[in-house]
């Protein structure tokens, strides 16, 4: 990649802040919960399902010790935060959206499971700790090439063990898709999908000493994204 790169992390951040306490809080919120939505939004729904379901498959399959401590990158309204608490683990549920962490936070006390959750507003280029595990769910699909690379040495660099984290693959039937989607009226849109170029891919996991330890792609729908598990060499 150049380095005269355009991309400016800051306005970057400023960008989906807005979006995910704006329009994009109102669209997420109802795809994770659990209204009743358009065609469209359902594959969405449905798919994003199947994907937390694989992803925690894999992390179950770990046998992390109970109380492990582990990072959600990205929280939205908090369900695999909800879903890690209520079978033992510790989490920090992060998101750069306020309304989001809320959000979490609410659904997280009705489950009764708040105490094993620490919420925070920040965002995934800036988060602090150190974890046994660390997890992001469609977050870095919102990031280009440069952006992407410096969310995950950050996020690689806070787990002693794997991270797990979904993004999308470039190719060439899903930008056609993507441009295809530009045609549905605005409210069935979805955020600026990245695409992620496994040049750029490898660069990220040469940068962080991570190696690929499965992956898995997910399609359902309108749903697409390509799930990663990868862990220190």
């Amino acid at each position: 990649m150049s380095s005269t790169s355009s991309f400016n992390a800051e306005e970057h951040q400023k960008m989906l802040r807005s979006y995910f306490n704006g329009n994009g809080f109102n669209r997420w919120s109802s795809i994770y919960g659990n209204e009743k939505l358009s065609t469209v939004r359902t594959t969405v729904r449905q798919g994003h399902a199947v994907m937390m379901d694989k992803a925690y498959e894999w992390l179950d399959q770990l046998n992390l010790p109970e109380n492990s401590a582990i990072l959600d990158a990205g929280c939205g309204t908090g369900l695999f935060s909800i879903r890690l608490a209520g079978n033992g683990y510790k989490v920090k549920a992060v998101d750069i959206a306020a309304q989001m962490v809320d959000k979490s936070r609410e659904e997280a006390s009705a489950k009764g499971v708040e105490d094993r959750i620490d919420f925070e507003v920040s965002t995934i280029e800036s988060v602090k700790g150190s974890y046994d595990a660390v997890v992001c769910f469609d977050v870095l699909i919102h990031y280009p090439a440069e952006g992407f690379i410096e969310a995950f040495k950050n996020l690689s660099s806070l787990t002693r063990g794997p991270i797990i984290f979904t993004y999308a693959p470039y190719n060439r039937i899903l930008a056609l898709q993507h441009w295809i989607g530009g045609f549905f009226p605005k409210k069935e849109r979805r955020t600026t999908i990245q695409m992620i170029t496994d040049e750029n891919m490898q660069k990220a996991m040469k940068e962080t000493g991570m190696v690929v330890k499965n992956r898995k792609k997910i399609s359902f729908g309108f749903y697409h994204t390509m799930l990663m598990h990868a862990e220190r060499k």
